[in-house]
Formats: structure tokens, C-alpha cells, sequence
């Protein structure tokens, strides 16, 4: 069957969003191993440049994630104006989603990270510290701590961020996937499926 102009551009959509996704899951994979061995150093320093990194990424994911929806709102019109779907099983399965979602996203307020990350200057910084004092001058003592204290804030920060971003989507993708349409589905019915998925997790 020859494939018409607006199927292929439907289809070269499709493929495009499924990349972009598939991207995403890579961001989402690299923020939870990274925050894992943030979790596990003791060097401040190092704490430091994972959680840089960690942030970089985060910004990353939410850019995609935009694209991504974009593009999801647009392969969904486009879908619906061929109406070679069934949408009554779309609209099972859109319900069947829901209540996962639901379940699964009172679970992840309720629970908590594997790994609490405490974020502290490291003992060689602290005996710096504690040595400078010592000396009775106490110059740029204060500055040094505030600088510390604000370092430690922002890591916390953006740690809260990456486990509200990522923690999530790993959750819900992990256990969305349970909920499948049928094999025996039209390529088009599946792939509306897929989206409502996506808007789950992603959105």
C-alpha cells in the first residue's frame, strides 16, 4: 500500500517523538545513577560537581519534556482527524490510566528516596575552619562559612528538584508500562495509547 503524503508525515512525527522520548529516558536513567553516587561521596567537592551535573540534566529533561508534549498534542490531532482508530479502546485504556496514576502517584508522595543525601563540608574543610578560628583573628571566617552554607543550600536544592523530575517519571514509567493495549490494536489506536502514556508520565 502506497503511502500517502499526510501518513508520512504523520509517521516521520511519530518517529520523531518516540526518539525524543527514548531521550528522555536516558536523562531520567543518568539523573537516578548520578544521584545514587552523590548519595554514597564524602567529598564536598564532588558532591558539588555531580549535583552541577545533576542540574545540568534536570534542565535538560524539562526542555525535552516540553518538545516532546508539544509534539504529542500535535501527532494526537493528527491521528484523530484520520480516524483510522478504534475510540472506544482508547478511551478503556485512558481510563484504565488514570486510575494507575492515581495509585501511583500517592505512592511516590508517600515514600522516600532509597539513599537521603546529607550535603556537608568534608572534615579537611571543616579542621580548616575550626584552625582559622583558632587563631583569634576570625578573618574571612564568616565568609568562608557562608560560602559553604550556601553551596550546601543550592545542592539541597537541587537535589529536591531532580527527585520531584525524575523520581517520578521513573516511577510512573516503570509501572505504566503494565498497562498495555491490545497487540491486535491498529498502529494508530496503539500509538494514541502510547501518547496517553506519555502525558502521564511526562506532562
Amino acid at each position: 500500500m502506497v503511502e500517502t503524503t499526510i501518513e508520512k508525515k504523520l509517521n516521520d512525527d511519530i518517529l520523531e517523538k518516540n526518539t525524543l522520548r527514548n531521550e528522555i529516558e536516558g536523562c531520567v536513567r543518568t539523573v537516578s545513577k548520578w544521584r545514587d553516587k552523590l548519595a554514597d561521596m564524602k567529598s564536598f567537592q564532588g558532591q558539588t560537581k555531580y549535583a552541577d551535573s545533576i542540574k545540568r540534566y534536570v534542565t535538560r529533561i524539562e526542555g525535552l519534556r516540553v518538545e516532546l508534549n508539544q509534539l504529542n498534542e500535535e501527532v494526537e490531532k493528527n491521528i484523530r482527524e484520520t480516524g483510522e482508530f478504534s475510540d472506544k479502546d482508547v478511551k478503556a485504556f485512558t481510563s484504565q490510566l488514570e486510575k494507575e496514576v492515581s495509585k501511583y502517584i500517592g505512592e511516590t508522595e508517600k515514600s522516600s528516596p532509597k539513599k537521603k543525601i546529607k550535603i556537608k563540608a568534608n572534615p579537611a574543610q571543616a579542621k580548616k575552619k575550626s584552625k582559622a578560628k583558632s587563631k583569634g583573628t576570625g578573618k574571612g571566617v564568616g565568609s568562608l562559612e557562608q560560602k559553604i552554607e550556601k553551596a550546601i543550600g543550592k545542592v539541597s536544592k537541587d537535589m529536591e528538584e531532580a527527585e520531584r523530575i525524575a523520581g517520578k517519571m521513573i516511577i510512573l514509567n516503570k509501572n505504566l508500562k503494565k498497562v498495555d493495549g491490545s497487540a491486535s490494536d491498529g498502529s494508530y489506536t496503539q500509538e494514541l495509547k502510547r501518547i496517553a502514556r506519555e502525558k502521564a508520565i511526562y506532562s
